[in-house]
């Protein structure tokens, strides 16, 4: 259920970045827009990857992982000036 609710919510945010693509270097708005918008396509494909890997060894270190990743994203926004 996981990997199909993360597949879902991917052709979602690759829509949404192909929309905000030619505005990405716009205001600082825009440019976390961007930056959440591409972290949600990593993040999409890390859950899908880390169900696999969950699924297929029992560990959860899948998802610690993909937390770290969400947290570099989050500090890119947090770096952002307006």
């Amino acid at each position: 259920m996981m990997m199909a609710i993360a597949s879902v919510a991917l052709i979602a945010n690759v829509s949404c970045l192909a929309l905000i693509a030619k505005h990405r270097e716009g205001g600082a708005h825009m440019k976390a827009s961007w930056i959440f918008s591409a972290n949600d396509v990593v993040i999409n494909l890390g859950v899908i990857l880390a169900g696999a890997l969950v699924a297929w060894t029992g560990s959860h270190y899948p998802d610690l992982i993909i937390g770290g990743i969400v947290l570099l994203g989050a500090k890119r926004i947090l770096a952002l000036k307006g």
